[in-house]
């Protein structure tokens, strides 16, 4: 049986992690859960990329031998996997002599015996935070734009070169007609554009100016660059070189998990490379966006850097890694913060599905001895909950973790909905037996969100497998046949953090305003905002708002529009935003909420005040609003512009507003 292969990027060791090494280690660990969940034999692969001259120069700079230096470094990586609970199979090192290099190696010659790989002198300009040659277009301001700190080289070598532009109409095809699936499409698009004009690339480096790496075979004086080195992990780590047949049990790998960053490395170079050597492409690579502080990338300079080892020891694995996968939409770059972190622990993991679970639980054990025989009937709750089981499968495969949680949720909610209207407390005086019905449907509400998020809070689920009396549950007890059943003893898994934002019982946090947009402009230093005028009633507002993937300028010209008003006016790439418009975003799609009030009438929940004080980002991200039945709601009170509806366009129940 061939194994179900996913693959990470193998981070580069010359400092501690960061977030996106969480992230990335994060969503690959839930996949692959998610997999085995479903009965498939997966097996995970990450590691450490332990050559380049950055490593080089970092233990050279500390005083250190190179390979105490990265045994060190190295050793930090893993204990973060240990503590995030990755559920990792292999952990490749590509200083590895024993296993990694001579099949590196092996690849090398195979790319030799094709023609492909050539020597020639090259003067170009190189980021050694990439380790990367760059093309004057690539820079702005002179630096590379993923690494503004670092000076730019200008390098003049002898190397050998990899002939990728005798591939790159060959891998397009490929691409285009998703043999190699590339997702999201935004990247598909990116990588389709990038090979029209890919050349070929510089494929070592003289062993003089970088003496850490694997000797290219047949000549002492190079050694290999990271492409033959660190992209041949994937294959390096499941037998290639050394055992054919076991090697096919595992390639080609059916997932890639990658970031935006190293998209042309394995989504042009890598599947060249393979076709030179006579290798099956892998069938698909994920690729996921940064994870931004306060709007921006992280980094020392900013002061917005946020330790992962400091978030799991706050708040505990489970929390940390499901906020790490709520942050982050299918399609862009996702926005992490500690008061995120809080309100979504209270709001979410505490009040909505934590509650449900201990109420549920608790109700059975204190009334029942903790037995049940029968569930209620009620074939609409069960439809409706295993329709949305269904859509959280499908998230899951396509790796969209957000919707998952946000489906999630809607179930965590309808359990609650539907335990709170039977009443469950006054039922049992009048109909013991019909109680006994309603709380042996709740368990099975609960057995199913034990199911459903094991994926990525597996100390929660085992816990509640526990609670529950039951063991190894899998997709495939994604059901209500739970019946004469005794559960464990119930406890409170979640905790409330120190409240952050949230609406009050008088006052709503934000000033909100119906607006109409009069014009709209493609902002000129991005290719995805657009500048727009928009009347706000008493006066006139500039927006800049990233629509361009989602809306045309005429569909915004003189549409009516909701806009937050009172929030600290910003700017983006050199243009001041002051305001910022309200959409709802699922995960799929982006849409616009929309009301037919005329511009400057407040939108607000019934009963409540708005707020003029000025607000940050962050506060905004703390405040809570969900789309249900296409309708804004705060806190589960519903936004109206005075006695005028608010409406969100395309979006799906559930849906975040941003």
């Amino acid at each position: 049986m061939k194994k179900f292969y996913i693959t990470t990027a193998i981070a580069y060791p010359n400092s501690r992690p960061h977030l996106g090494h969480a992230l990335e280690i994060t969503q690959a660990d839930a996949a692959a859960r998610f997999y085995k969940l479903s009965g498939k034999d997966v097996f995970l692969q990450t590691g450490t990329d332990e050559h380049g001259l950055k490593n080089w120069q970092t233990a050279k700079k500390a005083g250190k031998d190179i390979m105490g230096f990265l045994d060190e470094n190295v050793s930090v990586f893993r204990d973060l996997f240990a503590r995030l609970k990755i559920s990792y199979d292999n952990f490749l090192r590509t200083s590895d002599k024993e296993i990694h290099y001579p099949a590196a190696q092996e690849l090398w010659n195979k790319l030799v015996k094709s023609g492909d790989i050539y020597k020639r002198k090259y003067s170009g300009l190189y980021c050694t935070g990439c380790e990367a040659f760059k093309t004057e277009k690539e820079l702005e301001n002179g630096r590379c734009p993923n690494h503004s700190t670092r000076k730019i080289e200008t390098v003049e070598e002898e190397n050998y070169f990899f002939r990728l532009s005798k591939y790159r109409d060959k891998v397009s095809e490929i691409i285009e007609r998703d043999e190699y699936k590339v997702v999201p499409q935004s990247r598909k698009n990116e990588i389709l554009s990038f090979l029209k004009i890919a050349e070929d690339i510089s494929f070592s480096r003289p062993k003089a100016t970088l003496p850490w790496g694997i000797p290219v075979p047949g000549d002492d004086k190079q050694v290999m660059y990271v492409w033959c080195d660190a992209l041949s992990n994937y294959i390096t780590g499941v037998y290639y070189g050394r055992d054919n047949k076991k090697f096919k049990e595992f390639w080609p790998a059916d997932m890639h998990m990658i970031g935006k960053d190293i998209l042309r490395f394995h989504a042009a170079f890598w599947p060249a490379m393979l076709i030179s050597a006579g290798i099956p492409l892998p069938k698909r690579l994920f690729v996921h966006g940064f994870i931004l502080s306060e709007g921006t990338k992280m980094s020392k300079s900013t002061g917005n850097v946020i330790e992962p080892f400091e978030q799991i020891e706050k708040y505990g694995p489970d929390a940390f890694r499901y906020c790490l996968l709520q942050s982050m939409p299918m399609d862009g770059d996702g926005e992490y913060s500690e008061k995120s972190v809080k309100e979504r622990i209270n709001t979410e993991l505490v009040a909505n599905i934590g509650n449900f679970c201990y109420r549920v639980l608790s109700f059975l054990a204190s009334r029942y001895d903790s037995k049940f025989s029968k569930i209620d009937d009620d074939k609409k709750i069960i439809s409706e909950i295993l329709d949305i089981a269904g859509a959280i499968k499908l998230d899951y495969d396509s790796l969209n973790f957000r919707n998952a949680i946000q489906n999630i949720l809607r179930i965590s909610s309808i359990g609650n909905k539907y335990f709170q209207d039977n009443e469950p407390w006054k039922l049992i005086n009048a109909d013991r037996e019909k109680t006994e019905k309603v709380i042996g449907t709740c368990i099975n509400i609960v057995k199913i969100l034990t199911i459903t998020l094991k994926p990525m809070m597996p100390d929660f689920s085992a816990g509640m497998e526990s609670q529950l009396g039951l063991k190894d549950l899998r997709w495939k007890d994604i059901n209500f046949e739970l019946k004469k059943h005794k559960i464990g003893k119930p406890a409170i898994i979640f905790h409330k953090c120190e409240e952050s934002i949230a609406v009050s019982a008088k006052e709503f946090p934000l000033n909100i305003k119906a607006a109409r947009i009069d014009s709209v402009k493609e902002h000129p230093n991005a290719e995805k905002l657009y500048v727009l005028d928009v009347d706000i009633g008493k006066e006139k507002r500039q927006i800049v708002a990233g629509l361009r993937e989602h809306y045309s300028a005429e569909e915004l010209k003189g549409k009516k529009i909701v806009v937050v008003c009172n929030l600290k006016h910003a700017k983006l790439r050199g243009i001041e935003s002051q305001g910022m418009l309200l959409a709802g975003d699922d995960g799929k799609s982006i849409g616009l909420l929309t009301t037919k009030a005329i511009p400057g009438t407040a939108v607000l929940p019934d009963g409540l005040t708005g707020n003029e004080k000025e607000i940050s980002f962050d506060d905004f991200m703390n405040i809570q609003i969900i789309i249900k039945d296409r309708k804004p709601y705060a806190d589960g009170m519903l936004l109206k512009a005075g006695k005028e509806e608010v409406l969100a366009e395309r979006v799906k129940d559930g849906a975040r507003v941003r």
